[in-house]
């Protein structure tokens, strides 16, 4: 069992450095978002690797640690406020991190030396390890209550994010973290009240949820960072755009469509064309017919009838559209496919492909190489 806590301690540890080489590698502009994450699965693949070292006997848990885990949860804060633009209403809180990081680190160097030169005894290095850790958890459930607080009680600084993300992913993480610092808790308690299970064998749950922890922040972190600049960029980009989309004017040839009723249709078709109403993902039978001034069930068969195709196909039939016209463009190129499909109105990568392979036979990947 601790063969595989190692094995997944040292995997960790390489996931982040090769995460943090990669994405330094990839940007040509490190954005403070991208420096605070990739500090963050840093700071946790150091930590990871410091476990493992200890764990190998390469070096002494009792004395040479350093106590890069009080950097972890102010990076992540500090992530957030910027991935959220809040940076002028709320602080990250990087003085009092780098207090208390010295301070540790100046106690451990004290503490050695004294017990070096006869003045104290070799348990106190113990006890001082468990009130370290004991000052570093309450420090870091400060930190995650300010993260809890900037996610849930002032969600009107960064209401215009919320536009494009629903920061579900985010609040998921948090969820992961919570977890973390339960393990963590119990860890720092057996240290204190445990005579057999004890620092470092008391840290194996923790370092195997960091593990888990380094790979979820690293790839939707920076995945979701992508995905709202694109986002911001195209959505700006997209209203200075004209309309392109086009729809054929329906012919009457039964009795049961009657040109009065093709007309209406072509009214309601252009205003929602021109409105660009499809990019709404929230968008509604019932929303629609509202906005439009007409009964649900007489769009509903107005939709049917003329456009030959249900609402949601309807509507995602004039996404699909708005994404071909994207994907062509060669000024669009630098924005990614999944930016573009949740751009065009489309709430999730899968839905965008699906109704894309429907439409056109082709995935999106295809369609852009073969119009590039």
């Amino acid at each position: 069992m601790t063969a595989v806590f190692n094995f997944l301690m040292i995997a960790g540890a390489i996931q982040g450095f090769v995460f943090n080489i990669a994405t330094f590698l990839s940007r040509k502009q490190i954005e403070k978002p991208v420096l605070f994450l990739n500090l963050f699965v840093l700071f946790l693949s150091l930590n990871n690797l410091q476990s493992w070292l200890i764990d190998k006997g390469f070096i002494s848990y009792a004395y040479y640690t350093v106590p890069f885990y009080v950097l972890l949860a102010p990076m992540f804060h500090a992530f957030l406020i910027y991935y959220l633009g809040i940076e002028e209403k709320r602080r990250p809180y990087f003085k009092l991190t780098a207090v208390i990081f010295l301070l540790e680190l100046v106690s451990r160097a004290v503490l050695l030396f004294m017990i070096r030169n006869g003045s104290l005894g070799e348990y106190h290095i113990e006890l001082y390890n468990a009130i370290e850790d004991t000052v570093t958890l309450c420090f870091s459930l400060f930190i995650f209550y300010k993260v809890l607080q900037v996610l849930f009680r002032y969600q009107k600084l960064y209401a215009s994010i919320l536009t494009f993300d629903d920061l579900k992913w985010i609040k998921r993480l948090i969820q992961i973290g919570g977890v973390v610092l339960f393990f963590w808790g119990i860890a720092v308690l057996l240290n204190f009240v445990s005579e057999t299970i004890k620092a470092p064998l008391s840290y194996y749950p923790l370092r195997l949820s960091t593990s888990i922890l380094i790979y979820w922040i690293g790839y939707q972190g920076f995945f979701r960072y992508v995905i709202l600049q694109d986002r911001i960029g195209l959505r700006r980009e997209i209203r200075k755009t004209t309309n392109l989309l086009e729809r054929p004017k329906p012919e009457v040839h039964n009795p049961q469509k009657n040109e009065r009723e093709a007309n209406t249709f072509n009214d309601l078709n252009a205003q929602i064309i021109a409105d660009k109403k499809y990019l709404d993902p929230y968008l509604s039978l019932e929303k629609l017919a509202e906005e439009c001034g007409i009964g649900t069930s007489s769009l509903s068969k107005l939709i049917n009838t003329y456009s030959e195709n249900n609402f949601a196909d309807y509507i995602n039939f004039l996404r699909i559209e708005e994404s071909k016209n994207l994907l062509s463009d060669p000024s669009f190129s630098a924005y990614t496919i999944v930016a573009i499909g949740l751009e065009c109105g489309f709430n999730s990568k899968s839905t965008f492909y699906t109704a894309f392979k429907k439409f056109t036979g082709q995935t999106p990947t295809q369609f852009r190489k073969q119009h590039s």
